[in-house]
């Protein structure tokens, strides 16, 4: 899917989705980076979360937008009313057909209480430690469940944040995100690399 982005900055995205008192947060590459507490690289787009149940508040949060899904690789105008498929996981919108695109919402699976990874239901954790928040009040996607999607793809960028988390992440989300790695990707190298932090970080103290 080839397009061009001008993505609303995440002011903007909090002043659209405020009004509607449902969770979200910032995911992807720049929740990364909100994690870090610095600009670490250049992002294309603005990825932002937020529950599949509450997928409708998008219709007015952007209101006469062009929304559409993506869908087996495509975008599909989606309209309010439209069904959702349970595979369908996210939406692009833009304010008109003719305008870059300016957002993308990833639709998660679970509840209030409980997250739950889409592709494996086993893999879980409690929503409040899912949604971390900066000191100025944004919220953002705790790095271990991040590098857990991004774990999917063998990319360079991909690598880089995992490395510039690495000193960051206490032995409860190491051990968390090697072995929600290990149960779909057994011989993910990124395992071996956690591990390797692990015991680095036990030698220094």
């Amino acid at each position: 899917m080839e397009s061009s982005w001008s993505p609303l900055s995440i002011d903007e995205l909090s002043r659209r989705l405020e009004p509607f008192d449902v969770p979200w947060w910032v995911a992807g590459g720049v929740a990364i980076d909100l994690f870090l507490g610095y600009r670490s690289r250049h992002h294309d787009d603005v990825d932002i979360e937020m529950l599949r149940r509450d997928r409708s508040v998008l219709f007015d949060a952007f209101d006469g937008w062009d929304l559409h899904i993506v869908s087996e690789g495509a975008l599909v105008p989606w309209r309010r009313g439209d069904p959702l498929d349970a595979g369908v996981f996210g939406v692009w919108g833009r304010p008109d057909p003719a305008s870059p695109w300016a957002v993308e919402v990833i639709l998660a699976d679970g509840d209030d209480s409980t997250w739950r990874f889409r592709r494996d239901a086993g893999i879980s954790m409690p929503m409040a430690e899912v949604v971390s928040t900066t000191p100025d009040g944004v919220p953002f996607c705790t790095p271990e469940v991040q590098l857990l999607y991004k774990a999917k793809r063998n990319r360079a960028k991909d690598d880089a944040d995992l490395t510039r988390c690495l000193h960051r992440l206490t032995d409860a989300r190491t051990t968390w995100l090697a072995s929600a790695i290990a149960r779909s990707q057994p011989c993910h190298p990124w395992i071996a690399v956690l591990a390797n932090s692990t015991r680095m970080r036990h030698r220094s103290r």
